[in-house]
């Protein structure tokens, strides 16, 4: 919502913004506190707060934001600061930098993932006793 702070409107920073079923919009978009999409959107979206891309929420952009959460479908990049979540109707055409990624069963993602800024391990469980085996640098895993 807006309220007024030295007579000039400004913002309130737990707002939050809808593009709605139905509605379409190209272009650069820059927003603060959390933006919704259900509608489709091509161009380029920045912010340091949370994208919601609904079930319904079509993307072709390049996404610069804090936190993506994805339930719908992006053909384009996704730079997050703090992480991204694919949910389970997510579809994700292109490549994601974000710290934390974190993946639901059934998520289709075609692309690339950089872990920027976080030292990533990979523990190797060994037989059926659930005993640690040993950590590896890289970032792969043996099944």
């Amino acid at each position: 919502m807006w309220r007024w702070r030295k007579d000039k409107l400004h913002p309130d920073h737990e707002a939050t913004s809808v593009i709605d079923a139905g509605c379409e919009f190209d272009g650069r978009l820059n927003f603060v506190g959390t933006l919704i999409v259900n509608g489709k959107f091509k161009g380029e979206l920045v912010s340091s707060s949370t994208l919601v891309v609904g079930e319904a929420g079509e993307l072709e952009a390049e996404v610069r934001a804090g936190t993506v959460i994805l339930a719908g479908q992006i053909s384009g990049h996704i730079t997050a600061k703090e992480r991204v979540e694919l949910r389970k109707t997510a579809r994700m055409y292109g490549d994601i930098v974000s710290p934390v990624l974190v993946l639901e069963e059934g998520v289709i993602f075609d692309g690339h993932c950089n872990m920027k800024g976080k030292d990533v391990q990979v523990i190797q469980l060994k037989g059926n006793d659930n005993q640690q085996g040993e950590q590896r640098g890289d970032k792969r895993a043996t099944v």
